[in-house]
């Protein structure tokens, strides 16, 4: 067990009375003035909005322009100038940046010179990965727009919570405390029907209010709940106040036994690694962007392909992303107050591989929720799975020629009971229609 666990399994003991450190403790420097800035954008008429977005869309374009060599040299070769840019209206003729323009430049061109800040990386489900930095102060900003999302749906900061993510433990414990959001973090080693026995035996004395994670996982649990169909199961449900699914697109193949099985508040939003953007559910398959994280667009796509995700964070000017094709297709349904609303036309569904035990293992958590070395050196990846217990990662490299050997060097499956090779590619995979999915067939 390492230190971190150590300590936190002490917490444990304290939990009850951990529960009611604020919000402004627990994450730190920063949340109580983001979140009163969240809550007072809630007011704000579309003159309002505009307003107060104008001169931040000036201030960001000019510091990209000026200290980024990735934007100076990309706005150059585009023709523009970001002395042209006076009114909103004039913000359509910035160019719009995709994936493929940054991955053409290393990650030291595409930041601020000298600027600290946190890596990141992102792949999402088009499996074309990406590593960037955040601001210092991106964990109370994305925890205060996170909390204003989940509290309009009844959730406090006090009431204990389940994660159902990709965090596989050393140990083989299927639970884990963590004081800090006061939840138990499932082992995603663990089977989920060893998951649901511990969680009920916890339940006999810790009233668990909500279940976090993965739509899939989330889903899984339900099903193997739904098996037991006893009275701990019941007790443990008619505690529940709500499920909060992030990281993939709820489906109705998982959203459905969630609703049916545990509860029908279902908390869903809309986001991404790069924190570009973050926008709530306010109806079913609708999601809303919120004016004081990120600028939404929707962006009419080439060929008549309906419309593309387009956004611009107001905060990261360590690593810039200024009119950033997101990749998802979407269909608009208002804008108003510089908020998008829209729906999406390709969602992020979860794919799964099977492990040598036969469980489904979540490609989210293995492949994007881990830094793995290799990404800096990859352009695309997806993943084929011919049988049970090994998967092939296919790459396509920034240049040829490459060695399989040391790409799959820089893959890190550590605690993950699967084998793995690496096929260099020439270029992705795609289906019939020109999409690229993460998971493609055998």
């Amino acid at each position: 067990m390492t230190t971190k666990e150590r300590i936190f399994q002490s917490a444990e003991k304290y939990a009850e009375v951990l529960a009611h450190i604020p919000a402004a403790l627990r994450v730190g420097s920063g949340y109580l003035r983001e979140s009163l800035a969240v809550r007072r954008a809630e007011r704000w008429d579309t003159r309002t909005a505009e307003a107060r977005l104008l001169p931040k869309l000036q201030q960001l374009l000019s510091h990209a322009a000026t200290q980024v060599p990735f934007y100076r040299e990309f706005y150059r070769d585009k023709g523009y100038a970001v002395q042209d840019f006076r009114t909103l209206g004039d913000w359509k003729r910035v160019p719009v940046v995709t994936k493929q323009d940054l991955q053409k430049y290393p990650l030291e061109a595409r930041c601020t010179p000298n600027a600290k800040g946190p890596t990141a990386n992102t792949g999402g489900t088009s499996g074309s990965p990406l590593a960037f930095r955040l601001e210092r102060n991106a964990t109370p900003v994305e925890w205060a727009h996170m909390h204003h999302i989940w509290s309009a749906h009844g959730y406090h900061v006090s009431h204990l919570k389940l994660r159902l993510g990709g965090t596989y433990f050393s140990h083989g414990e299927p639970l884990s405390f963590h004081p800090r959001h006061n939840e138990y973090v499932v082992n995603a080693n663990c089977p989920m029907p060893d998951v649901v026995d511990a969680v009920l035996e916890l339940s006999d004395q810790k009233l668990f209010r909500w279940l976090h994670g993965y739509p899939s996982l989330v889903a899984e649990f339900a099903h193997a709940l739904a098996a037991r169909r006893d009275a701990a199961a019941n007790h443990f449900v008619a505690h529940l106040k709500g499920a909060l699914l992030g990281s993939e697109f709820p489906a109705p193949v998982y959203r459905e036994p969630i609703a049916r099985v545990l509860t029908a508040n279902i908390v869903s939003w809309y986001g991404h690694s790069e924190m570009a953007l973050l926008a709530r559910e306010t109806a079913q398959g609708v999601y809303q962007s919120l004016p004081t994280y990120g600028y939404a667009e929707a962006v009419s796509a080439d060929g008549g392909g309906g419309q593309r995700l387009v956004c611009t964070s107001l905060y990261n000017r360590v690593h810039p992303f200024i009119r950033y094709d997101t990749g998802d297709r979407i269909a608009e349904v208002f804008t108003g107050a510089g908020s998008l609303a829209f729906r999406i036309e390709e969602g992020r569904i979860g794919d799964f591989v099977i492990d040598r035990a036969g469980r489904n293992v979540s490609l989210t958590s293995i492949i994007f929720g881990r830094h793995h070395a290799a990404f800096n050196e990859v352009l695309h990846l997806q993943v084929r799975q011919t049988h049970a217990g090994h998967m092939s990662v296919l790459v396509v490299p920034r240049s040829l020629p490459c060695d399989a050997k040391d790409v799959m060097a820089g893959f890190d499956f550590a605690g993950v009971d699967i084998g793995y090779d690496v096929q260099v590619m020439d270029h992705p995979i795609r289906t019939r229609s020109g999409k690229l999915k993460l998971k493609i067939d055998p």
